[in-house]
């Protein structure tokens, strides 16, 4: 008989325990949805470590990256305007995770060309980009390393557009 009571008694704390969890869960997944989204703006470093990118919000809720520092070897007369450009547009929250960014335009000034961009948080400090035409599983992805102002202050804006 006590066997049973110490059984009830379980599964009446399994069950307050679950229903808790199921109230509080939307909460709990809505705040940490708006920490992960903002994470991703800030400082990020090419894989070649030769430009970094600033992502902010543009125009409502998509977001846009600018170039804000440029490598000494890739200081030019003609990469004299790449400081401040935009080279990144109208990546869009995805509906399905709060990490993923799609949707995007992204300008690559190596090869003056424009490709589909889409954008997710590995980690905190990592970010995956894939450029892609047409399809993203044709495309490649490079990864992004979040850096400072400290360590690669802005570069002199000659030309934003």
């Amino acid at each position: 008989m006590a066997e049973r009571l110490y059984f009830r008694e379980f599964i009446d704390c399994l069950v307050s325990v679950t229903v808790v969890m199921l109230l509080f869960s939307p909460t709990l997944s809505y705040a940490s949805n708006q920490t992960d989204k903002e994470n991703i703006l800030g400082l990020w470093l090419t894989k070649k470590k030769d430009v970094v990118v600033q992502i902010q919000y543009c125009e409502g809720k998509t977001l846009c990256g600018y170039v804000t520092w440029i490598s000494p070897e890739e200081r030019s007369e003609k990469n004299a305007t790449l400081c401040g450009k935009k080279v990144l547009w109208d990546a869009r929250l995805a509906d399905d995770q709060p990490i993923r960014w799609v949707n995007g335009i992204l300008y690559k000034a190596d090869e003056d060309k424009y490709y589909s961009a889409n954008l997710q948080l590995i980690d905190v400090n990592t970010l995956a980009l894939r450029a892609y035409v047409g399809v993203p599983l044709l495309g490649k992805t490079k990864k992004l390393t979040r850096t400072s102002e400290k360590t690669h202050p802005p570069c002199i804006i000659l030309n934003k557009s």
